[in-house]
């Protein structure tokens, strides 16, 4: 509920209990039976019979007391709850006190949403910075529906934690120096060179075949690991033929995520961090005792992380529960660079990269790119506070690794920081997908959005020019992708189908679209009828008070899906948003309501409605079209 008149509820429970402001404040929530519940009786009980009971510890006499009843305890401060124009009563129910608004409340949440308006449900600004990195994707194939799972669920919680008052930088890292990318350098050196359409998807297909090559032929692997040997090296012409291949592919794989609203402020390739931090960071991992240098065995010569058996129990029996982070030949396998990385994306490292542009995006804003070429300049990334992986649950041992190294450095703070959000995987009724196998082909982003707006427009009945049809074509087919794939706890599996992530009906994005349309036409036509959206009434029907009450929780909603970085609460809470509109228009008629006061009324209802839907699928990403 809006915040003055949570503060009004808390300073009446504050009067009639004795607790403290803060306290009552804290103990308010959506009521189940009332408008707002209390749980303060709880509290207060807990807090009496606790104190009653250090004071017979400390003077040893007496019996034990009776414990404080919490119903009695509600029905106490319920009694002498002061008469307030915000509550039409207020009861307890068990250890509830349970508040039912007056009309003139219910007035007042309307106003509060037509005021605040795009910045309804947004939250105070927060100190600090969080980095989001997400997706990630190797730089030698199209984005797959996989790939496009961990797109839209970082740049949801990007948009979210923003709302909510964070400062969030969305970060992507490109492996240009993977046995993936030297494989398509090798192919397009000696096998093919002529792409044709679009480069990623090319790019992607091609290496489909060079990997099967390398699997059975000996040459190709050899000729393979020379590259390779050569792009690590850096500063000759293979290592920036591979680095120019790799931009090519992401430039192609980022009009995906443009079409898909994914965006971001800064690219780090691994290229850059060999060259600009890798020494400082291994220097920094060998001069704690977070890591040991192991003597013998087969991992002589090399800096391990002893993780023994804590590790052991929480991932179950394995081989070797120690992690190797530096090879005895001074190079760092994949985790310990990703050490080196994060050490650097908390600020715990000197040395700096350089950027320059990479790319305009639809958004306004240029995405920069890490460089080492002159006219690149040292820019303000890094330097976080929280960091958030967006990265596939089987990646959840490295990255307690890395978290685990960190406390080892007595950097408990940033151990504590670093966040992964983790996801399960987008797969195919009978099998996941695999970029080697090519299991991919058919189902990549691109793909779906072309199928998606083939079937929209089919759909689309209006009688409008055909570019605007095609707008409504790819919001609608966006949107229904998105609203599919983050309306799934992001721990929950998806077995992707056409049908449902593409249903135009019930639980999906298009529903909720269509619901916010609503409110528009029903808006559009009482301005022709002279009509305006005004709260002229402070009298509420059922219907009314389950809407406004729905679209009061808002900013609670907001916070607690920011807190657990969990999209698909927004998801459900637009859904249900959708739903009690419908279930109002259907027993509240609008335009033909019996006074125009009830009509004005109700359509700043329906006004605050589409306010709130629109705000609420803007933190999924996804776009309100005026007409569907």
């Amino acid at each position: 509920m809006i915040d003055d008149i949570k503060e009004e509820l808390a300073a009446l429970l504050a009067d009639a209990s004795g607790a403290g402001k803060a306290d009552a404040l804290a103990s308010l929530e959506p009521g189940k039976v009332g408008d707002i519940s209390s749980r303060l009786a709880f509290a207060l009980a807990m807090s009496r019979s606790a104190d009653r009971e250090h004071a017979r510890l400390r003077t040893a006499e007496g019996d034990k007391e009776k414990k404080e009843n919490p119903a009695k305890l509600a029905a106490q401060i319920a009694a002498k709850l002061p008469k307030n124009a915000m509550v039409e009563k207020a009861e307890a129910a068990g250890p509830y006190i349970n508040f039912y608004l007056s009309g003139k409340a219910y007035a007042k949440l309307l106003a509060d949403v037509l005021a605040k308006k795009d910045r309804y449900g947004m939250g105070r600004k927060k100190k600090g910075k969080t980095i989001m990195e997400f997706p990630s994707v190797n730089p030698n194939k199209p984005w797959h529906i996989g790939h496009l799972r961990n797109a839209v669920l970082g740049e949801s919680v990007a948009r979210m934690l923003e709302f909510e008052g964070h400062q969030v930088e969305r970060m992507d890292y490109i492996d240009d120096l993977g046995l993936q990318v030297a494989q398509s350098l090798w192919g397009f050196l000696n096998y093919d060179s002529s792409p044709q359409g679009k480069f990623d998807s090319w790019l992607g297909h091609q290496y489909v075949g060079i990997a099967k090559k390398f699997e059975e032929d000996k040459n190709v692997v050899e000729g393979v690991r020379d590259l390779l040997k050569s792009m690590e090296e850096g500063d000759n012409e293979t290592a920036k033929a591979g680095r120019d291949l790799a931009e090519r592919c992401v430039r192609a794989q980022y009009e995906t995520a443009f079409a898909f609203g994914v965006h971001h402020d800064a690219l780090v390739f691994e290229s850059d961090i060999m060259r600009t931090i890798f020494a400082e960071g291994i220097k920094l991992i060998k001069s704690n005792d977070a890591v040991e240098l192991e003597k013998e065995g087969k991992n002589a010569g090399c800096w391990v992380v002893k993780l023994g058996d804590e590790f052991e129990k929480e991932f179950g029996k394995m081989e070797n529960p120690d992690k190797v982070l530096v090879r005895s030949d001074g190079t760092a396998v994949y985790t310990g660079k990703d050490v080196i990385f994060h050490l650097w994306k908390f600020g715990k490292l000197k040395s700096r990269f350089r950027y320059e542009p990479f790319i305009e995006q639809p958004n306004g804003r240029t995405a920069y790119k890490t460089s080492p070429s002159k006219p690149a300049k040292e820019m303000d990334f890094g330097n976080a506070t929280r960091v958030i992986n967006v990265i596939g649950v089987e990646q959840k041992y490295p990255q307690r690794v890395i978290a685990e190294v960190f406390r080892r450095l007595r950097m408990g703070k940033e151990a504590e920081g670093l966040q992964h959000l983790s996801y399960e995987h987008v797969g195919l009724p009978d099998e996941k997908f695999s970029g080697r196998k090519g299991t991919w082909v058919g189902f990549t982003a691109d793909e779906l959005l072309a199928e998606a707006e083939t079937r929209v427009m089919e759909k689309v009945k209006l009688d409008v020019p055909e570019a605007e049809k095609r707008r409504i074509a790819r919001a609608v087919g966006v949107g229904a992708i998105k609203f599919s794939f983050l309306r799934t706890s992001s721990e929950k599996r998806i077995t992707f189908k056409w049908d449902e992530a593409l249903s135009m009906e019930g639980n999906s994005g298009p529903y909720v679209q269509y619901a916010y349309v609503r409110t528009n036409g029903i808006l559009a036509k009482a301005e022709g009828q002279g009509a305006r959206a005004e709260i002229r009434s402070e009298s509420f029907n059922e219907s009314e008070k389950q809407l406004l009450k729905k679209l009061a929780i808002f900013n609670d909603l907001v916070a607690r899906s920011s807190r657990d970085l969990a999209p698909h609460h927004v998801a459900q809470y637009v859904l249900e948003v959708a739903a009690d509109f419908t279930a109002f228009y259907g027993s509240s008629p609008v335009l033909a309501a019996e006074s125009a006061e009830t009509r004005d009324t109700r359509l700043a209802i329906t006004l605050a409605t589409g306010i709130v839907i629109r705000n609420g699928l803007g933190l999924l990403g996804i776009d309100c079209p005026e007409r569907m």
